[in-house]
C-alpha cells in the first residue's frame, strides 16, 4: 500500500500506460503493482523516472498541452513558475493552476514542481505533500 504522509495513494495502469495515479481508488480497477513498485522506489529516493507513461487522451485540448509540457519539461528536482508554464505554452498562469488541477496522473506528470512566484501555488494532495515531494527531490522549499 502506497502512503504520501498517511494518505493512501492509488496508482493504475494498462501496459505501460497510466490511467491514474491519486488520492481516490477507480471502482472496479486493481491497482497496478509493478507502477505501485516505482512509485514506491521514487518515495523512498531510488528512483527518479518511471517506465511508464500518462494517457494524455483524457484530457481537453489546453489542459493536455499544459500537462504534456510540464511532463516533458520539467525533471525531477527542477522547478517552474505558473508564469513560466503558462508562458511557454501561451496562456495565463490561472489556466495553468486550472489545469493542473485536472491531472489525474500525480508524481509522474510532476505538477507538484510547479510553484507560485511568491507561494508554494497548490496541489491536489495538499500543501504538507508538495513539500514532501519538493523536499524529496532536493528542493527545500523555503520563505513559503
Amino acid at each position: 500500500m502506497l502512503r504520501i504522509l498517511g494518505r493512501e495513494v492509488y496508482a493504475y495502469a494498462e501496459g505501460n500506460k497510466i490511467i491514474q495515479i491519486g488520492f481516490q481508488p477507480l471502482p472496479g480497477r486493481s491497482v497496478s503493482v509493478e507502477l505501485e513498485r516505482e512509485i514506491s522506489e521514487y518515495l523512498s529516493g531510488d528512483r527518479t523516472s518511471f517506465s511508464f507513461f500518462p494517457d494524455f487522451t483524457m484530457y481537453s485540448r489546453t489542459v493536455r498541452r499544459i500537462l504534456e509540457h510540464i511532463y516533458h519539461n520539467l525533471p525531477y528536482g527542477k522547478v517552474m513558475t505558473y508564469s513560466q508554464v503558462a508562458e511557454a505554452v501561451g496562456t495565463h498562469p490561472r489556466v495553468v493552476g486550472l489545469a493542473m488541477a485536472k491531472n489525474r496522473h500525480l508524481i509522474v506528470v510532476p505538477c507538484h514542481r510547479v510553484v507560485g512566484k511568491y507561494s508554494l501555488g497548490g496541489f491536489s494532495g495538499g500543501i504538507e505533500a508538495k513539500r514532501f515531494l519538493l523536499s524529496l527531490e532536493g528542493r527545500t522549499p523555503t520563505g513559503y
